[in-house]
């Protein structure tokens, strides 16, 4: 027989497991009791939600709906018979939960309208959780408010809830977790992250026939969005599920190019605006497609486009596509427009210049240029340029910044890195559709004058054709510094809209006009002018008759520096920008030297005021004549001038004809109307293929007898100067 200590050795084991199971019981109660407490004691909470179901959770009929989570964190089973969920205060009893519905620890219900119960087991309520907020409301079955939840704005694939162990505080989880424990920590409020961006499966371009683009994005894991319209996909966005179609879009009507957005400065200007109908036929259009990453709460910090025309004749010259949200580019507000504020000032009799596209204001753009050396997409800000040729003409001037320096394009466009560029439109002058300014400042180019480097392109906006443009560098220190080898932190750039200050054309129009005509008025001119490079900046706007300059204040630009690599140009003497020569080659006949001397200047012409103070000294005019003389014989001779124009409009003229169908304008059923209120007669003239090839011909007449009309009128006026 067993001895007595074996027989209570049996019983050692079965003590030892029941001491161990009343630990774990023990263990568990407390671990229960502890968990219902971080949730202020509830019985049931709504634990987590997610109101813009994309990818997630899917229901048993294989959809994705939003959905609400309730947690049970007491550990005992709780019958949700008669229970009610709502998202209305007012309305306790939106949804009711069927009988026999059971939380053991986590509940996942759809809220989607359905008000049914699926295959899978899911029940579906009978409203939808709003993606811009709200406040949902738990009661049980005697009407008691057992929890309330409120959420914020959400978006896709992210849920908010309880923190597990902690229900007293809410917030946006990175991971959804549908029947399982929350995470402790909340989402970050970064919003954009690394993701990378997605790829193209055809590059940007033209093609014959409709075609499909497929998107992948650099993460596996990564939701792709995408706009057609511009728009960024962070607010406008559709879930990438299949290929996109991109189809020919010949013939569809105008959006914006036909938009009414050229005004002058009264109130009949605006009333004559509605007489004429801009672009009236159909031009060539494209389809963009943008693209963001998503995953995890965050969006993608980068976005790229692609720009595809179907069935459109491939363009001769480079394309730039520029896209933007349509509302900031042509919306009441848009850069783009006259806008309310300024309907309004000119109800009130304002005449100022108070449109939309004067403001200077920038939006977030989009830009792509499609030559044979990039297919880039770049993020940049755009703005109206110009001056009176933005509130006068509908193909207003870009000034593009891009976000950050871009080598490729740099080495494509410019020697030099890039960190934005100017898209200039025809400009003014009776010789718009030869784009002038561009022509001079590219022949002219590499001298002392500053000249900026002009490459025609097409522009289409807004997928829409734009017309013939010019991108050039823009006008600033980096660009002086750039030109002249000087420190660009040294630069001090003038221009006729600077405030009366020292260092001012104001101020220097104003002691011009009192300086005395002797050694100490023209040391003084020297000490501040570079003379040689003033007789350097003269001569072209002399030669090109450029009304719009010596002779006006407003287009005038000074620069000085005072560091530098370049010893010459640092000397701390102002020296003249090349600006704004789209309105030239006109009165060929006249004499613009005796014109430049003899006519009163306007207020605060101060470069025309030099001239006249300069032409009094005998040393200034035998400097003028002998360098004038060089030039015309040289630059301005016509076996050099007249094959280049040649070559700068054998690029322009295949394009002409669709920039010349995009500028058309008609008169429309309200043009007699508006004549009778304004007391005028509307009238269009449009140009033709014929007119543009006539006006080419003038325009070489032009510059082949200009030389030597100059050097005729200039014997002149030194005789007259001698003698007088």
């Amino acid at each position: 027989m067993p001895t007595t200590a074996k027989k209570l050795l049996r019983w050692v084991p079965p003590l030892l497991a029941v001491g161990a199971l009343a630990g774990v019981c023990l263990w568990e109660v407390d671990r229960i009791a502890a968990r219902s407490q971080g949730y202020g004691g509830k019985q049931v909470v709504i634990n987590e939600i997610c109101a813009h179901n994309l990818s997630g959770l899917q229901d048993g009929n294989g959809d994705y709906g939003d959905w609400i989570e309730l947690y049970n964190p007491g550990g005992t089973p709780v019958d949700l018979s008669g229970w009610t969920l709502s998202d209305d205060k007012d309305d306790p009893n939106r949804w009711t939960f069927p009988e026999g519905t059971i939380l053991e620890e986590y509940l996942v219900v759809f809220a989607d309208l359905a008000d049914t119960q699926d295959g899978a087991g899911y029940c579906h309520t009978s409203f939808a959780l709003k993606t811009n907020g709200e406040t949902l409301y738990l009661y049980d079955a005697q009407g008691g408010l057992v929890d309330k939840l409120k959420y914020p704005e959400q978006d896709f694939d992210i849920t908010y809830g309880r923190a597990f162990g902690n229900g007293s505080e809410a917030g946006t989880f990175a991971t959804a977790t549908p029947g399982a424990a929350n995470p402790v920590d909340f989402l970050q409020e970064n919003r954009e992250a690394p993701l990378g961006t997605a790829e193209f499966s055809l590059p940007a371009g033209f093609y014959d026939d409709a075609i499909e683009v497929s998107l992948t994005a650099d993460d596996p894991d990564a939701l792709i969005f995408y706009t057609t319209d511009g728009s960024d996909p962070k607010d406008n966005g559709k879930l990438y599920t299949g290929a996109i179609s991109v189809t020919s879009r010949v013939g569809e009507a105008n959006e914006y190019v036909s938009i009414p957005n050229r005004f002058g400065y009264g109130y009949s200007d605006f009333l004559k605006s509605y007489a004429y109908q801009y672009a009236p036929e159909p031009v060539d259009k494209a389809t963009t497609i943008t693209v963001r990453l998503y995953k995890d709460g965050h969006w993608a910090e980068e976005m790229t486009a692609a720009t595809y025309w179907v069935d459109v004749e491939q363009h001769t010259l480079p394309v730039v596509s520029v896209t933007a949200d349509a509302q900031e580019l042509f919306g009441p507000e848009g850069i783009y427009t006259p806008g309310a504020t300024y309907y309004t000032m000119l109800q009130q009799g304002n005449l100022g210049k108070n449109a939309n596209f004067m403001s200077g204001e920038s939006i977030d753009a989009r830009v792509q240029i499609l030559n044979s050396e990039t297919r880039q997409s770049l993020e940049t800000q755009i703005s109206i340029a110009g001056q009176n040729s933005r509130l006068w003409f509908p193909m207003k001037n870009l000034s593009v910044d891009l976000q950050q320096k871009n080598e490729t394009l740099s080495q494509a466009l410019y020697e030099d890195d890039l960190d934005g560029f100017s898209l200039k439109g025809t400009g003014n002058g009776g010789w718009q559709y030869f784009y002038l300014d561009g022509f001079w400042n590219n022949y002219l180019y590499g001298g002392s004058l500053g000249a900026q480097y002009n490459i025609p392109v097409v522009l289409y906006l807004e997928d829409e054709y734009w017309g013939i443009y010019c991108i050039r560098n823009k006008k600033n220190a980096e660009f002086i510094a750039q030109q002249y080898d000087v420190d660009p932190d040294s630069v001090v750039i003038c221009t006729s809209t600077e405030p009366d200050e020292e260092d001012s054309i104001h101020t220097l129009d104003a002691i011009l006009r009192e300086l005395p005509c002797d050694e100490s008025g023209w040391a003084w001119i020297n000490e501040h002018f570079d003379v040689e490079s003033y007789i350097d900046y003269v001569i072209p706007n002399l030669y090109a008759n450029n009304w719009d300059g010596l002779r006006t204040a407003s287009n005038t630009i000074l620069w000085k520096a005072t560091e530098g690599a370049s010893e010459e140009y640092s000397d701390g003497r102002w020296r003249f920008l090349l600006n704004d020569l789209d309105m030239t080659v006109v009165y060929g006949f006249m004499d613009p030297i005796a014109d430049l001397v003899y006519n009163t200047a306007e207020t605060y012409n101060m470069q025309q005021v030099l001239f006249q103070k300069l032409w009094e000294y005998e040393e200034f005019r035998t400097m003028f004549a002998e360098r004038f003389r060089t030039e015309m014989e040289t630059t301005y001779a016509p076996e050099n001038i007249l094959p280049a124009f040649e070559a700068w409009c054998e690029q322009l003229e295949p394009e002409m004809p669709r920039n010349i169908t995009r500028q058309k304008v008609e008169t429309t059923w309200l043009a007699p109307l508006a004549d009778w209120l304004t007391e005028t007669e509307s009238d269009v003239e449009n140009m033709t293929m014929e007119q543009w090839q006539a006006d080419y011909q003038s325009i070489c007449e032009y510059l082949s007898q200009r030389a030597d009309d100059l050097l005729e009128f200039l014997e002149a006026d030194l005789a007259e100067a001698e003698n007088g």
